[in-house]
């Protein structure tokens, strides 16, 4: 199956729970999902976030396994993005390619990517306008999400 947006994503692959599986989501759509650590130092970067590749002709996403977990969330939907997108030679992701100081346009869009897959746009509306949810750390934790992520959403989809 063909995917153009986290909402095809979505639809083909979340169950509707919150918060989103994305390490779930990946391995459906037959992603292999690997952590790095230090106890596996033939594939360990400790500045690395996360990676995209292929590996024996198959797609795999590694992730830190030291990372914080909303971070590492936040990495398989962004390195779920790069799967979506073709971005096979994108660099290995740090923690600067995550932040709004990124300017690289893979990154840019892996990033909002990876935002509309954790956070959808009309559950997070649903939430905030008809439930009133309206605290950030709350919200934040019901997406499992930074609050820093949680912010860029609410920004982004012009509810602050």
């Amino acid at each position: 199956m063909e995917y153009k947006t986290a909402n095809d994503i979505l639809q083909a692959h979340w169950d509707g729970r919150l918060p989103v599986d994305p390490r779930a989501i990946a391995e459906a759509m037959g992603i292999e999902v690997k952590a790095s650590s230090p106890f596996d130092p033939e594939n360990w970067r400790p500045t690395e976030s996360g990676h995209y590749s292929y590996r024996d002709g198959r797609p795999l996403i590694t992730y830190n396994l030291l990372d914080a977990p909303v971070r590492q969330r936040f990495t398989l939907a962004h390195e779920i993005a790069h799967h979506v997108h073709g971005d096979i030679d994108a660099p290995r992701d740090t923690s600067e390619q995550f932040s709004a100081k990124s300017h690289d346009p893979r990154e840019v869009a892996a990033n909002r990517f990876a935002a509309a897959l954790l956070m959808p746009a009309a559950l997070v509306k649903h939430l905030v306008l008809e439930k009133r949810k309206t605290d950030l750390f709350e919200l934040a934790k019901t997406f499992g999400v930074s609050t820093a992520a949680m912010e860029f959403r609410l920004k982004a989809i012009g509810l602050i």
